[in-house]
């Protein structure tokens, strides 16, 4: 079955500004005031600025701006509109209009000679071929727009450009082609300190390193985009940034990473009104929803996602959404609509004429009728599909068909040609799993190569700058060993004098110090009577400032040692992390190990600094109402694998309805996750933690009840201090950080627990804590 999710490679010629609402309004007012022919210009700008937030609105004031250009004969402007009118077209998903325009467009442009124009188009006309699956093309746009950049003598078009053939190549598999111009376009971007061009051509490496299993670095390059699109203030690159990284995490399965990082830029999308950005982050939450088989809330993220592109009138990302809509009413088997929407589908594919959506939906409907025993209908799709993926050389599909109707065949216990098929299945995913790999092993030699290149112009800058260096060091040595000979003899000079004055004063004051000392003595006894009583009086006040003084301490050498150390501690992990990239050769396997040994200790020792810092640092508490349910359902959820591995079930019992509570959730999650993790640590297997909440009339009570090992009756005094532990890996400030928070919550926490029978930490909270 396939999912359809959206990726965001960075083409250069649709660039849209991240904040279009102060300019439309300005242009609004100045339209109101402009004459007939100056109309047309404002109507177009109005038009660009509309692009991808509001298709329509870009197509209604590109037509009313051709309208007046052609009443003027103002080419300019009529090539403009068109392009424009173009340009809506494409953001709408029908990409065949689309093209009509923006090759009518280029056609004024030409006519009018106007460079920076036509390349323009050029670049646009390639874009909508991106979109079309038809690269080749793309890619004779692209360089004809290169050659005109180089012409100009346009660093930044060259770029580009360069940036726009790689996208090209990425779509056409020839990783090893798409990373020589990426790396191309970031040099020259890089060169000119264009900071946007060089963030969206790291965000497009990252993207290839990603399809290539190169994470750790993927990551690296996407977050170097979004720490630049930060400090530009681009809030659309922020968001694309967020979603590539999204995208990483979710092709190494880690699932609660990925919705993360979606969820933060679908915010930003939102703040930014961008509706084809919103629809992209629904859709791709959706799929992790999918993925972790909560088929529901896929469900919910897919009709948000599909209500945005209904709203655009955008045909692709319709017919994206209604093939993932049909593909999880397969998964839970609810036949009937699962067909109705791969059909709808398949209705917008094919007004678009995107066949390769058209083989997807086609393999997605044979599915469907395979599993509701349908054979002859399934074998009829698989088919229409496999003809469509081998035209147009969809390899992952086609493997994924030839599987598929095998199975169906040795399901009708037809042997002979589910074998056959079984048979081409294995030759074109062996030839294909080749081909790959040979392209992913010459994309990392490239990258390798030109990483290489870069740090060797590095190391001839360095020993260029120390030759300086050294140069400049020698003159300012000698002048300096001249000074210091001059102040060393005067130095010395001084101290000969001052510790001949000091001796005849020591003699003089030892007499003095003498006939004081004897004086002294006597006030000295007097005095120590005095002492001796004010220190019994003040004793017991000083036992009750012990342990706030104790608190100050820890805090103060909590917070000195987690900054003298996380640092190193940094490159010593980042360090083992690089060398494990580097080294792949099997004959280094001991080596890796150790290495992998380095690397986990040190996140080890970072984990225990951050609990030093969470200690140390003052807490700002944040109250809101909020639901403590689902605080206690998001602490069962981040705990549940480590009780999946240790058969430990966990039981929520909420005994009352819980209303909404004044608390600061980050907070109060974190004690009450910590109570949750003693429990669980505490419990050696097959056990259960049991969660209940109830409500009296003033206070909501949850308690945390295991049945595990239980603690000494000795040791549940010292249970809330700093740094006591009776676990080896324990720091031993969980349990007092949690016993501060629930104090900062104007709560009350008790313990009570049983050697061999268990342990329950109540926690009784005010309703009105206001």
């Amino acid at each position: 079955m396939r999912k359809i999710v959206f990726i965001l490679l960075i083409l250069c010629s649709f660039t849209i500004a991240h904040s279009q609402k102060a300019k439309i309004d300005s242009l609004q007012k100045e339209l109101q005031r402009a004459d007939d022919k100056q109309k047309a210009e404002i109507l177009n700008l109005l038009a660009k600025a509309y692009w991808n937030i509001d298709p329509e609105q870009t197509f209604q004031y590109s037509r009313r701006a051709l309208d007046i250009a052609r009443k003027y004969d103002y080419k300019k402007e009529i090539a403009r509109a068109i392009n424009n009118i173009g340009v809506s077209y494409y953001f709408q998903g029908e990409y065949d209009k689309a093209l009509k325009n923006l090759k009518e467009s280029l056609k004024y442009r030409k006519e009018l000679d106007n460079r920076n124009d036509i390349i323009a188009s050029l670049n646009n006309i390639g874009i909508v071929y991106n979109e079309k699956n038809e690269n080749e093309k793309a890619i004779e746009y692209y360089q004809e727009s290169m050659q005109l950049e180089e012409k100009e003598g346009n660093l930044s078009g060259i770029a580009g450009s360069l940036n726009n053939i790689g996208i090209a190549y990425e779509n056409l598999g020839r990783y090893n082609k798409a990373l020589e111009n990426f790396r191309k376009a970031q040099q020259l971007y890089e060169e000119i300190g264009d900071l946007y061009g060089s963030a969206s051509t790291q965000s497009n490496i990252g993207i290839i390193l990603g399809v290539l299993a190169n994470y750790d670095k993927a990551i690296e390059y996407h977050l170097n985009a979004l720490k630049i699109y930060e400090k530009i203030g681009d809030l659309s690159g922020k968001a694309a940034s967020l979603g590539n990284i999204g995208i990483i995490y979710d092709d190494i399965d880690e699932d609660e990473k990925a919705l993360e990082y979606y969820l933060r830029s679908l915010e930003i999308e939102e703040q930014l009104h961008n509706e084809l950005g919103i629809a992209g982050k629904l859709n791709n939450i959706g799929i992790i929803y999918d993925d972790m088989k909560d088929y529901n809330k896929a469900l919910e993220f897919y009709l948000q996602a599909m209500e945005h592109y209904e709203k655009l009138q955008h045909l692709d990302g319709l017919g994206n959404i209604c093939n993932n809509i049909g593909v999880v009413y397969e998964n839970l088997e609810r036949y009937e609509q699962a067909l109705s929407y791969l059909q709808k589908a398949m209705e917008y594919y094919k007004i678009l004429d995107k066949k390769k959506g058209v083989a997807a939906v086609l393999n997605n409907l044979a599915s469907v009728y395979a599993r509701s025993g349908k054979d002859q209908l399934a074998l009829n799709n698989f088919f229409r599909s496999l003809e469509i993926a081998k035209e147009i050389k969809l390899n992952d599909l086609i493997i994924e068909i030839y599987e598929k109707i095998s199975n169906v065949y040795a399901s009708q216990n037809n042997y002979q040609t589910a074998l056959k098929y079984f048979k081409l299945y294995s030759q074109v995913k062996d030839s294909i799993f080749s081909k790959e790999r040979s392209e992913i092993v010459t994309g990392i030699e490239t990258t390798y190569e030109v990483e290489l290149q870069l740090e060797e112009q590095e190391k001839e800058i360095e020993l260029l700058q120390k030759d300086n260096e050294i140069y400049k060091l020698k003159a300012e040595k000698q002048k300096l060993w001249m000074w210091l000979m001059f102040f060393g003899i005067t130095i010395l000079l001084v101290l000969g004098f001052l510790i001949y004055y000091r001796y005849r004063i020591n003699i003089k004051a030892k007499k003095e110090l003498e006939k004081k000392v004897n004086e002294r003595t006597q006030d000295l006894q007097k005095t120590n009577k005095m002492l001796k009583k004010e220190i019994k009086e003040r004793h017991e006040l000083q036992n009750q400032l012990i342990l706030s003084e104790r608190m100050a301490a820890v805090g103060e050498l909590a917070a000195g040692v987690a900054h003298e150390i996380r640092n190193p501690l940094g490159n010593i992990s980042s360090a083992a992390q690089l060398c494990l990239s580097k080294i792949s050769d099997q004959r280094n396997r001991e080596f890796q190990e150790f290495l992998e040994i380095i690397r986990e200790d040190s996140e080890k020792a970072n984990s225990i600094i951050r609990g030093l810092l969470d200690f140390a640092n003052p807490r700002e508490v944040n109250f809101s109402r909020a639901s403590l349910r689902k605080i206690i359902d998001k602490i069962k959820m981040r705990i549940s694998a480590r009780c999946l591995e240790n058969n430990i079930s966990v039981i929520i019992e909420e005994k009352d309805k819980i209303p909404l509570l004044m608390i600061d959730k980050k907070w109060l999650e974190q004690a009450f996750l910590n109570f949750a993790l003693n429990a669980i640590s505490a419990i050696e297997k097959d056990g259960k933690l049991l969660i209940r909440l109830q409500k009296t009339e003033k206070t909501v009570i949850i308690k945390f009840i295991d049945n595990g090992i239980g603690i000494k009756a000795e040791n549940l005094s010292k249970i809330f201090d700093p740094f006591y532990t009776t676990r080896e890996e324990g720091v031993g400030l969980g349990l007092s950080l949690s016993h501060q928070i629930i104090k900062d919550h104007k709560g009350e926490i008790e313990l009570e627990s049983k050697e061999n029978i268990g342990t329950t930490i109540t926690v009784k909270l005010p309703l009105n804590n206001e």
